[in-house]
């Protein structure tokens, strides 16, 4: 969760209403809708009558727009905006409050990239399907815009207008994809088809659902000669719902059946049948023991390390725990600090110094707090560092003997070096290269349009979760750029539009990020909210947000190739370890999948989550609404955190059939 100041109910409760004030029984803002284009502005006026119906004249207004990454507004009504989406915006008059609705429409296309799956080739009456994707200025991902298509030389490649190219004659031909008033193009070459024959391997494979088959087409010409790919590309087809190819070959089945895959090439194809049969995976999440915290104390982070376990807490108080019995763990002591919120807590590898995040400090000086756990039981504070990160820090991350730590204040990434952990220093700045306005609010200030949410860092390279900004890539100390920490360098970004994936009115970006150094794949999770969320209210709170899964092999192009959209629940943070991911999935409790092997497509609809526990308590801060921040496997066991309800240990059980 992104902070309290996205909590509407309790800046409602801290609008001061003047000694004496002319006593205001309505409230009206207008217009009640306004539509305007993202980084327009627009202006508001309030209108506020008492109880016999006269304007109040010379009332304080406090403004305010939500959800704060999309608008903000000012002390005069004027609403600046930033990305796609819709909002609200109030008007708090001697503390009633009043709204009217303003929907942000995407900024047009300033470019459009035209892309086809592997190299720009086919054959004489071969196909190849291209793709149309628009950005706008700020480099917003814009997935559905529509074009207009059209071939240069029509003689040699034909185009539809859904993007479709069909070879005629050998040559080269420039396919132009126009809308919005841009274009783009891509250079599409037709060769003569020496294939004569074709073969599609792996036949009649039995697979279950989820599982990936590459398959393989071996391609002969008129003399029986192998012809190489490259020379002749091969179209991939399947028949049947629930299962897919892409261009490469690779073949996913949602559901079981057989299903025909047919290989073309021009006029020659050939077919196979894959076999797909149920996912049999009998393993399943059983809870081993639940321990509650003190009343009305919502937890927040979880970090098992050794025998001992640290647990944030959304108020200033870090609980450490004795966990050489999983079954019981024993709190032995706690760590206080100034904050209203730890959002985060981690240590070094050896488990001897940890790190605290810290957002709504009394003293309004948050940042980090570095701690001593030589004695891991028993941790003492060492020193504080908040010289460039006072406006506060949600997340952090070790690594080496520095510290990566997102700043709320300026939505960029900090790195603090703390080899004398007695005077840790900044010794690097980088963020997205975006203007930025200041939203003002009741004494609080944060970037409007740019947040960074999450760190994490692996050999070199660190991958930042950027919200609206999706996922960066930084090179700090691979030799990718020429990074190194003290100079981090951009390697590659990779973008999509949640306003297109997520409801109206939410608060949505790409919040946490997980390499999994053992394969190819990162994974990233939205969080998304109620735009009006209250943190510190009793009512259940309403999530979304799904988990994306990209290839990184191809460091410098990462690319979406699977996603888990939980539907009726959301994803917070996320943990991989023998090829299995754990979701703090929010109200959705614990969830663990099975993500072995190549992964494409709908992991949901695969079956590839096989466990879940429901993190809930009727004494729980929110009765019986689970809330589960993190879920983090250790030595065996699952330990989790739920906002509502503490500290949860869990372990996965039964075995899988084949």
């Amino acid at each position: 969760m992104y902070s309290l100041r996205n909590c509407l109910r309790t800046i409602f409760l801290a609008c001061p209403i003047a000694a004496g004030a002319q006593q205001v029984a309505h409230v009206e803002v207008m217009p009640a809708r306004a539509s305007v284009v993202a980084g327009k502005a627009t202006k508001f006026r309030v209108v506020a009558k008492d109880t016999s119906g006269k304007i109040v004249t010379g009332a304080t207004v406090y403004w305010a727009a939500v959800p704060f990454d999309i608008a903000s507004a000012d002390s005069t009504g004027n609403v600046d905006t930033f990305r796609a989406g819709t909002g609200k915006v109030y008007a708090i008059v001697n503390g009633k409050p009043a709204s009217a609705e303003i929907e942000v429409l995407e900024r047009g296309p300033a470019r459009i990239e035209v892309a086809a799956p592997g190299a720009a080739s086919t054959v004489v009456g071969g196909i190849l399907q291209l793709d149309a994707t628009g950005f706008t200025e700020v480099n917003d991902r814009l997935e559905d815009v529509v074009v207009t298509w059209k071939s240069e030389q029509p003689t040699i490649a034909e185009v539809s207008p859904a993007g479709l190219v069909r070879g005629k004659a050998p040559g080269r031909a420039t396919i132009v994809a126009q809308g919005g008033g841009v274009s783009g193009s891509v250079a599409v070459t037709v060769r003569a088809n020496p294939v004569r024959s074709v073969v599609v391997t792996p036949v009649n494979e039995a697979v279950r659902t989820g599982d990936v088959v590459a398959l393989k087409a071996t391609l002969r010409d008129a003399q029986g000669r192998s012809v190489a790919a490259a020379s002749a590309p091969v179209h991939w087809s399947v028949s049947g719902r629930g299962a897919s190819v892409d261009q490469s070959g690779f073949f996913v089945a949602n559901n079981a059946g057989s299903y025909p895959v047919t290989a073309s090439i021009g006029d020659v194809s050939a077919s196979a049948a894959v076999r797909v049969v149920p996912r049999s995976d009998r393993r399943q999440v059983t809870m081993v023991t639940h321990i509650a915290l003190p009343k009305d104390l919502q937890t927040a982070e979880v970090w098992p390390i050794g025998d001992v376990l640290y647990l944030s807490t959304v108020a200033g108080k870090l609980y450490v725990f004795d966990i050489r019995n999983p079954s019981a763990p024993v709190l032995t002591d706690s760590l206080e600090v100034d904050a209203r919120v730890m959002n985060d807590v981690s240590t070094t590898t050896d488990g001897k110094i940890g790190v605290i995040t810290r957002e709504g400090a009394s003293t309004r000086k948050n940042g980090l707090v570095f701690f001593d756990a030589s004695d891991p039981r028993h941790p003492k504070k060492i020193s504080e560092f908040t010289e460039t990160v006072t406006g506060g820090v949600h997340s952090a991350f070790i690594y080496e003997r520095a510290v990566f730590a997102t700043d709320d204040a300026t939505g960029s990434l900090r790195i603090i070096d703390f080899s004398d952990v007695n005077k840790p220093r900044q010794i690097a700045r980088w963020e997205v290269p975006r203007d930025i306005k200041r939203v003002e609010f009741m004494g609080e200030s944060m970037p409007g349009g740019r947040m960074l949410h999450d760190v994490y860092v692996e050999d070199g390279l660190a991958y930042l979760a950027y919200w609206k900004d999706g996922l960066i890539v930084l090179d700090v100390g691979k030799g990718i750029k020429g990074g190194t920490l003290a100079a981090p360098k951009l390697v590659s970004q990779l973008t999509y539009n949640h306003a297109e994936l997520y409801p109206p009115g939410f608060l949505a970006g790409t919040h946490a990020v997980y390499r999994d150094g053992s394969s190819k794949y990162l994974f990233l999770a939205d969080e998304v909210l109620d735009g009006t969320f209250n943190l510190m209210s009793k009512e259940a709170l309403v999530t979304r947000g799904m988990v994306h899964v990209i290839d990184v092999s191809d460091i410098e192009h990462p690319r979406k190739v699977a996603q888990y959209d939980p539907v009726e629940f959301g994803a917070h943070n996320l943990w991989v370890e023998n090829d299995l991911l754990y979701i703090g999935a929010y109200d959705g409790g614990i969830r663990v999948m099975d993500v072995s092997g190549e992964l494409r497509g709908d992991l949901r609809e695969q079956g590839r989550v096989f466990g879940s526990l429901l993190t809930r308590s009727l004494q729980g801060y929110r009765p019986n609404q689970a809330m589960t921040w993190s879920a983090i496997p250790h030595k065996g066991y699952i330990y989790a955190s739920d906002i509502n309800s503490g500290l949860w240990v869990a372990r996965v059980t039964g075995g899988v059939v084949p």
